[in-house]
């Protein structure tokens, strides 16, 4: 007996058009005009028989037909991707898809990235570069390595590397009128933020400041321009001994104060468990643990 289903294509743009309550924004998502998804509710509007959009001026909502349908079609997709991306990783199983932080990536694993390629050279990478979380169910991503608490649903993280935090900053401000050799003179040069104020205001109450607001300064959401920031003499910045022993040394950076912070987040390595049935995706997860191990 054959599936009573409408026009495929109808369906997409009722898909996108639901998830984004936007007729504009399906248009944009699909690279089609506003009026050719207009046309395509349209038509699995009246193949259905009812309405799925209520229209108004200003807004577009969905009707409880649409409701009902919309998270069936959502699903169906998504599991439609699933198996073609099960099909392109069994393919392709020897070259992976690797999310991973972009400060990690320069600091730490690109200096180590030759000794995995000395011991799987029959396995390729594919390298992408972002802070945020993955959403292994709409990226094409094998396993990423991210930034976090390790508490993201429907994955398997693994604790790879934590990092400590203290103050850097450019010799300069340790020669100037008002010398970092005084902690109480932090309050005279901008705080550099790497993404959130939380770290500063943590390494603060730690050493015991008071007199300066951690919610002041400037964020920079890229730890590599957060550092050249601090060597540029924009500020202060926590840095991290991973990211910035090696600046230290060559005497770009010093330490002023030796309060170290450690805090709950950790660079983990993260991958929905279904992945970990590729070899190759498994070898990569395995080789990366060994370094910390």
């Amino acid at each position: 007996m054959g599936r009573r289903l409408p026009p495929l294509n109808s369906l997409k743009c009722f898909e996108a058009a639901g998830r984004l309550l936007s007729f504009t924004g399906a248009a944009r998502e699909l690279n089609v005009t506003q009026a050719a998804i207009s046309h395509q509710i349209r038509v699995i509007e009246e193949y259905l028989g009812f309405s799925l959009f209520a229209r108004y001026p200003r807004r577009l909502a969905l009707t409880e037909q649409g409701k009902a349908l919309l998270p069936e079609v959502i699903e169906a997709f998504d599991r439609v991707s699933a198996a073609i991306g099960s099909l392109n990783r069994e393919q392709y199983s020897n070259m992976i898809s690797v999310r991973l932080a972009p400060s990690f990536a320069a600091k730490w694993l690109s200096p180590r990235l030759k000794y995995f390629w000395l011991q799987y050279p029959e396995i390729d990478l594919c390298l992408y570069h972002a802070n945020s979380a993955v959403d292994f169910e709409r990226e094409e991503i094998d396993i990423a390595v991210t930034y976090g608490k390790g508490d993201w649903p429907g994955v398997v993280a693994d604790k790879l590397l934590g990092l400590d935090f203290f103050p850097i900053c450019t010799p300069a401000f340790m020669q100037n009128d008002r010398p970092l050799f005084d902690i109480d003179n932090l309050r005279y040069y901008t705080l550099l933020h790497d993404a959130n104020h939380e770290c500063w205001r943590d390494w603060l109450e730690l050493a015991g400041v008071t007199g300066i607001d951690g919610n002041k300064g400037t964020i920079i959401d890229d730890t590599n321009v957060l550092i050249q920031a601090a060597i540029d003499g924009q500020g202060v910045a926590l840095g991290s001994t991973t990211f910035v022993e090696d600046h230290i040394e060559s005497g770009k950076l010093v330490r002023p104060f030796d309060v170290t912070l450690q805090n709950e987040f950790c660079y983990y390595v993260v991958c929905p468990e279904s992945h970990l049935k590729n070899p190759a995706v498994m070898a990569f997860k395995e080789w990366l643990l060994s370094l910390v191990g």
